[in-house]
């Protein structure tokens, strides 16, 4: 098969992958307004009831801290804040897409996970350092960074090989090995995702140069963020696989937001922390829908 054969193969994948529901796009917006009321975000909210039962059994977990239930979506709102609320929708929404298997890059459902919710954590607090605005669309690009290796993991399995030869003989990235012999790589793969999602152009820029942001026509905060979050993430062993290369951040990138590397160990270490946060409350929720009878009412000792 010739390299356009297998880009069009490829090409093909993306029609037929699952949309995104609108609602991820909605709270972005609500949440990047200064004066969003609690009760607007769960105006959006009560239409998913997926979504709905995942916020109120988040209010009402003992992880929280609360012995007071809340029974509305105003005052779980205003008990979680915006950071947790979206922090939940994201994992609610996009989270099936992402616990997935890919073989190809030797990567577990739980590690692909791991890797993309530790890159938008990582963002978050990069964000908060160096005081870069529009941090949910920054968080939201982040999280679907490695779209494209589901789609290209099959291939990957079958050529693997092939690709890490290039990689290695030539002296180049494994993105740019793909490239050589797919016709595009998972970067612009999962760029092409986040277009038919219909998400804004700052996140389909961002996916699409996460690992080159020199390559970019117009290099933004953005894009930087999101390539030292992934680099960081990687270096620290979240979502490696089998690709076998040393990653670092861009130099650029570090020079233009004026990162340190004090600044970088310090999210390393506030970036665990809250992926053990965003675990725990994640499991007392799968927990509390063990334990629900089919009247959806508690059994056992709850």
């Amino acid at each position: 098969m010739s390299t356009e054969e297998i880009k069009q193969q490829v090409l093909s994948r993306i029609s037929t992958f699952p949309t995104i529901p609108v609602m991820v796009s909605k709270l972005m917006g609500l949440l990047d307004e200064k004066d969003t009321s609690f009760s607007r975000i769960a105006d959006v909210i009560k239409y998913d009831p997926a979504l709905t039962a995942n916020v109120l059994k988040a209010a009402n977990s003992s992880y929280m801290g609360f012995t007071r239930k809340v029974n509305s979506l105003t005052e779980a709102s205003i008990r979680l804040g915006t950071k947790w609320i979206f922090k939940i929708a994201v994992s609610s929404l996009i989270g099936s897409q992402l616990k997935r298997p890919v073989a190809g890059y030797d990567l577990t459902a739980e590690q692909l996970w791991k890797h993309s919710m530790a890159t938008a954590l990582t963002t978050e607090h990069l964000c908060n350092i160096v005081k870069v605005p529009d941090k949910w669309l920054i968080f939201t690009a982040a999280l679907i960074h490695d779209m494209g290796k589901i789609l290209m993991g099959d291939l990957i399995s079958d050529s693997f090989e092939k690709v890490q030869n290039f990689a290695d003989s030539d002296h180049i990235s494994f993105q740019e090995a793909e490239k050589r012999l797919f016709g595009m790589n998972h970067a612009e793969i999962g760029a092409l995702v986040a277009e038919k999602w219909d998400f804004p152009e700052e996140i389909v820029r961002c996916i699409r140069w996460h690992h080159e942001p020199e390559g970019a026509d117009e290099i933004t905060q953005s894009i930087d963020v999101v390539h030292i979050a992934d680099a960081l993430c990687l270096m620290q062993g979240y979502g490696n696989g089998r690709e076998e290369l040393r990653y670092h951040p861009n130099e650029g990138s570090i020079s233009r937001l004026k990162i340190t590397s004090s600044d970088l160990e310090l999210v390393s270490t506030r970036v665990l922390s809250s992926l053990e946060e965003l675990e725990n409350m994640l499991e007392e929720e799968k927990n509390a829908e063990e334990n629900m009878g089919p009247d959806n009412k508690p059994v056992g000792r709850w």
